[in-house]
């Protein structure tokens, strides 16, 4: 049996990858029940119409989310929300950065049936040989990356500290 140098799904134990994922997200000072739900509030036009979506579930604003009149800019500024989001998610929930960080070096990516080759891989039939951009894989990844860098550096601090005294 070979070894896995790659996260392929958000399930299951690694569920907690998923914007799906059931965690408070305090965004433009409004709170939702998870990222996707605060991601889907983001794209609207007018902010009175973000407020439906503090009390949803994530598939469930998913849906409302694809009829929204959408932000003039939205194509230019959603990448940067969704890794602000991200950041706001494992910042905000130490387990939940701890288990990001435990992923080690390994290549994240939301493999998925349902088409989605933007934020993750679509692996059903009709899209296989289709590589996905995976862009939350990729903004999990560089944000875990700059969290071991922020930790390194504090580790590092503290040692030069404790040699000092």
């Amino acid at each position: 049996m070979g070894t896995t140098y790659e996260i392929r799904s958000f399930r299951g134990v690694f569920a907690f990858l998923s914007n799906f994922f059931p965690c408070t997200i305090i965004y433009d000072g409004q709170t939702y029940l998870n990222l996707e739900a605060a991601f889907q509030a983001a794209k609207c036009a007018d902010p009175a119409d973000r407020a439906p979506f503090q009390s949803m579930d994530a598939a469930a604003a998913k849906r409302l989310g694809r009829s929204v009149t959408l932000r003039p800019d939205w194509e230019l500024i959603k990448l940067p929300i969704l890794a602000e989001l991200v950041s706001v998610k494992f910042t905000s929930h130490p387990a939940l950065l701890k288990n990001l960080l435990a992923t080690g070096d390994l290549y994240l990516s939301e493999d998925n049936t349902w088409h989605d080759n933007y934020y993750g891989n679509c692996v059903c039939p009709r899209c296989r040989n289709i590589p996905g951009q995976n862009y939350l894989g990729h903004i999990l990844m560089r944000f875990r990356d700059q969290q071991r860098l922020v930790l390194n550096n504090r580790q590092e601090n503290n040692h030069i500290k404790e040699a000092v005294q």
